[in-house]
């Protein structure tokens, strides 16, 4: 079963960092927000070149470059460093990574009249109730700890031009995270382009708790391989 699920979508395990460019559409940002910036300050946004060097499993490293400074300069890139770090956490940990490392991570498999199946494990104080559909895609995650309690739901899409041992790819994400009495809830979606022999993220929308939406587009990108990092346990 764990080499079943491991196989039954796309995840470059291989890749320990990305390092883009990343541009934001900001006018579809402040549409969303219903403000409307003064042109000036729309001007210096789109003119501002983003850099992301991100390790798997470290704080990415953001870093701004502007043609004109504005007056909240710092707030803004406190608020660019924050979402693009909850997203390359969502990314390696989910995207980017197996489910499940190897069958000894199995403590249970429960089947479903559909043909699918619950599957249990724990580790590092943490119990995850994985449901895969008949296919043994991962399709909904149940995490408890004693940190914070969360679902996510996955859906996928399958490879544009498929072909043997390109498999379906991870599309969107809907996670819910509670830590403490504070509910976060984020919605990703995410299409690809090719990198080096992988599939790495194109286009990003990140949604967090309807209080903001961020489209980004990663460019300019080159991929790093090294040893497989933890798997998400």
């Amino acid at each position: 079963m764990a080499a079943a699920i491991r196989d039954s979508y796309y995840h470059p395990d291989e890749i320990s960092g990305l390092n883009c460019s990343v541009s934001v559409d900001w006018p579809a940002f402040f549409s969303a927000m219903k403000l409307n910036p003064a042109a000036d300050r729309l001007k210096a946004l789109q003119n501002l070149n983003i850099r992301s060097q991100a390790a798997r499993g470290k704080s990415p490293n953001i870093t701004f470059e502007w043609t004109t400074v504005l007056d909240s300069k710092e707030q803004l890139e406190d608020g660019l460093k924050q979402t693009l770090g909850g997203f390359y956490q969502l990314y390696w940990s989910m995207v980017a990574s197996s489910p499940i490392g190897d069958a000894a991570e199995i403590a249970k498999i429960e089947p479903l009249p559909d043909g699918g199946a619950k599957v249990y494990s724990s580790s590092q104080n943490a119990n995850v109730v994985i449901t895969v559909d008949k296919e043994n895609t991962p399709t909904h995650y149940t995490l408890d700890s004693p940190a914070l309690n969360g679902t996510i739901d996955f859906h996928y899409i399958p490879s544009p031009k498929p072909i043997p041992s390109d498999l379906r790819r991870i599309s969107s994400m809907d996670a819910s995270e509670q830590i403490g009495t504070s509910i976060i809830n984020v919605k990703l979606a995410l299409d690809y382009q090719a990198v080096g022999g992988f599939y790495i993220p194109g286009h990003v929308s990140y949604n967090v708790g309807g209080a903001y939406s961020l489209s980004m587009e990663f460019s300019g990108c080159s991929v790093s391989k090294g040893a497989i990092a933890d798997k998400i346990k």
